[in-house]
């Protein structure tokens, strides 16, 4: 039997975690390359969240996991895709990474749940390697009924490998009753997506309220579709490169008269809220209802959100809805319009809007504030610490910039991630591996510091997500084993992507012995994201070999472009030498900001230079950014 066929839907039911409401089984098969095998779908209904039924749906098929370990398959990794369609309409669509084992006559179970408005549907499954090669599918018909009782998070708890408990507890949050609203209310609103990320696939869907009945999606001016019934949802393609982006939802009544919009930030760095301007003109009413449109980032909170129409203030709000009416002569003779949410961290969005000529479209107007950390050695290579603010000078592009702030590192919060390489060729010195990165833990995470541990092989997981606890980041730093493939640049994004909202110091160190083999993103992608980034790496590249020159100048390219370094190490006997010399540097570095007066639009990269001005003393730091 083929491996591919292999990495299939190994999936069967999971222990209940309490009898549903009600619930059917249908019988179908999963068609893969090496032939067809039965599959059991059960769908369980078991409650209510507003008009929705939310379903668990549970997948069997324990011949093909039989299949794989007699053909001596030990574990796998793929994605599940799917939709929910009736007739040649798509309501729903889905994707999730699968990964699990199937050793010791184990079967693998899988579970996950969706909310849908009752009916008929035609539920589709389609299994895909880590490449995207589709190597099986399914399809099944079901009929969702409404239920007698609410949906509660607790009907629904935690499966291992499977349901997170998180998505029940978004399910039943998004359908909470919501207090009546008048005039000046939102009658559509965008709702924080189960899952984000920086590239990729977003789905996204708008909440929405009479007389709404058609909601079209946007991203930036370009049209992506338009619904007429719910769900009102949309699946976006955010590409490769993380980009800032806009999503807009606009809705419309029975008569094509727009009732409302919202919109939906994309990738706003390590932001607390984002911003967004949405004035709908009606001459006909002689009025301009103006939206301001604020999210939540990581938790952040809005403590204040002003609108200005040139420099007169139209509206000023502690709380939502963000509306204000403005006279539509007093519009159209305006220049722009600008909104700013100050968050709970002191720290300024905004957004403008200009009303005249050809930029007459939405534009970020960010508070361009960037920090840099900065490592400062002497002509030994020795750390030196005590240097004062005005040792420092700062160009951008060649131009001076004015340091608006200037701290010593040591004294702020720490995050450091550390991303492990847990491929098959790794396995004789992951012992030191373990015990040098129980010890980087050990002596750098105090009081407000935090850390997490990823391991990577065909595909990063982690160990210990962000905590501030030292000892469960030792404990998972030893927990590393070795097999499989090398997805380094996958592994490096998804660590730099932790440190997206998080303040204070940041760094990554990666630790690993070959090339990258599996990632799904290609170098210049991850050298783009290391750039908008923002954040130190670290690589402790263990016995690579001289000749393997691809290898030795993409790792050296990111550590020095991110302010890091690269330690080349013969043996990992030696690791507990750098991880010490990391420790140092961390302890010894200075935290410069500037604000940019740079032209430049968005997404161009900007140079940054950074001097002592005392002779014999270099300093380290990021080569330039991308904002």
């Amino acid at each position: 039997m083929r491996r591919g066929a292999l990495l299939l839907l190994l999936v069967t039911a999971a222990l209940s975690s309490g009898t549903p409401l009600s619930a059917q089984t249908r019988k179908t098969e999963i068609k893969t390359p090496a032939g067809r095998f039965p599959l059991e779908v059960t769908a369980e209904y078991l409650g209510m969240a507003g008009k929705k039924t939310v379903v668990r749906i549970r997948l069997s098929s324990p011949e093909l996991s039989k299949a794989a370990a007699s053909h001596g398959m030990r574990s796998f990794a793929g994605e599940l895709r799917g939709t929910f369609s009736r007739g040649e309409e798509m309501v729903q669509a889905f994707r999730y990474p699968v990964a699990g084992d199937v050793t010791d006559g184990k079967t693998f179970a899988y579970s996950f749940l969706r909310p849908l408005p009752p009916g008929n549907y035609r539920l589709k499954l389609v299994v895909a390697e880590p490449g995207g090669r589709e190597v099986g599918e399914g399809a099944v018909d079901l009929s969702v009924p409404e239920v007698g009782i609410t949906f509660r998070p607790e009907m629904a708890p935690a499966e291992a490998q499977t349901l997170p408990e998180a998505e029940a507890i978004v399910i039943a949050d998004e359908a909470q009753p919501r207090e009546p609203t008048d005039s000046t209310n939102p009658k559509l609103k965008i709702l924080p997506p189960s899952r984000e990320a920086p590239v990729g696939l977003l789905r996204l869907e708008a909440d929405v309220e009479p007389p709404i009945t058609r909601v079209e999606f946007y991203l930036g001016d370009k049209l992506l579709l338009a619904r007429t019934r719910p769900p009102f949802s949309v699946e976006i393609d955010l590409g490769n490169l993380p980009l800032k982006q806009t999503v807009r939802a606009v809705g419309y009544d029975e008569t094509g008269r727009v009732v409302d919009e919202d919109a939906w930030a994309i990738n706003e760095g390590s932001a607390r809220v984002a911003v967004r301007v949405l004035p709908q003109p009606d001459p006909a009413s002689g009025r301009v209802r103006v939206r301001v449109a604020v999210q939540s980032i990581s938790g952040g909170i809005a403590k204040l959100v002003e609108l200005f129409l040139d420099e007169k203030k139209v509206g000023s709000w502690t709380h939502e809805p963000y509306v204000a009416t403005i006279p539509f002569d007093q519009y159209t003779r305006g220049n722009f319009l600008r909104a700013t949410a100050v968050a709970e961290d002191g720290k300024e969005a905004n957004d403008i809007r200009m009303l005249k000529g050809p930029s007459a479209t939405v534009e970020n107007v960010r508070v361009d504030v960037v920090q840099l950390h900065v490592s400062a050695l002497d002509k030994t290579g020795h750390f030196v610490k005590g240097l004062a603010r005005d040792d420092f000078s700062i160009q951008e592009d060649g131009r001076p910039q004015a340091m608006t702030g200037f701290e010593v590192a040591d004294k702020l919060p720490l995050t450091i991630g550390l991303v492990v390489d847990g491929s098959g060729s790794m396995e004789k010195g992951l012992p030191f591996v373990h015990e040098a990165s129980a010890e980087l833990f050990q002596n750098l995470i105090r009081e407000k510091d935090h850390g997490f541990v990823i391991e990577f092989r065909e595909r990063a997981r982690f160990l210990q997500e962000l905590t501030g606890d030292s000892g469960a980041l030792q404990r998972a730093s030893r927990e590393t084993r070795a097999e499989g493939a090398t997805a380094l640049y996958d592994s490096i994004i998804l660590g730099l992507y932790q440190f997206r909202a998080l303040q204070g110091r940041k760094a990554l160190v990666v630790v690993t012995d070959g090339a990258d083999n599996r990632s799904h993103v290609e170098f210049d992608t991850l050298l783009r994201y290391a750039r908008s980034a923002g954040s130190p790496i670290y690589f402790i590249a263990v016995n690579i070999p001289l000749t393997d020159f691809k290898s030795r100048k993409a790792i050296n390219q990111i550590a020095t472009e991110s302010g890091g370094e690269v330690f080349a190490i013969g043996s990992a006997s030696k690791i507990t030498e750098v991880t010490h010399r990391i420790e140092e540097e961390l302890r010894s570095q200075y935290v410069l900001a500037f604000r940019t007066d740079s032209q430049k639009p968005p997404g161009q990269y900007r140079e940054v230079r950074v001097a002592v001005a005392k002779p014999g003393i270099s300093v380290r730091t990021i080569r330039g950014y991308i904002p």
